[in-house]
């Protein structure tokens, strides 16, 4: 089965000014990915650019409308994705759990994540 695990993190200056990632987040998510791949599990990744590169295109009463970022308003923005094939969801958890795991350890305690776990459909 193959799910998206969607990467929400805090919306805050160093993310919109694209601050450099902290020394051994690379290294860890390179490993991380490399154990995923050789079990099978990782299809693909991607980060994503601060809200300043981004649009919303918005379908509201009929009207379809366009607001280019930042989106200074939003908490928290989508940081990015994995695509992952696991045999159910319960492993898709525990590779998340993982993938916070290495963010915990390597940016505190008070970095804001949040990942969202979906089957994908098809």
């Amino acid at each position: 089965m193959r799910f998206l695990m969607l990467i929400r993190i805090e919306n805050n200056a160093d993310y919109e000014n694209s601050k450099p990632l902290p020394p051994g987040l690379d290294e860890a998510m390179g490993e991380l990915i490399g154990e995923w791949s050789k079990s099978g599990a990782f299809i693909s990744a991607e980060g994503l650019k601060p809200t300043s590169h981004a649009s919303r295109v918005r379908l509201e009463r009929g009207k379809v409308m366009l607001t280019d970022g930042p989106f200074t308003e939003s908490k928290e923005v989508i940081g990015g994705f994995f695509l992952l094939e696991v045999a159910d969801r319960a492993t898709a958890v525990d590779l998340t759990r993982q993938f916070v795991e290495v963010h915990r350890r390597l940016l505190g305690d008070s970095f804001l994540l949040e990942c969202e776990v979906r089957q994908v459909d098809g």
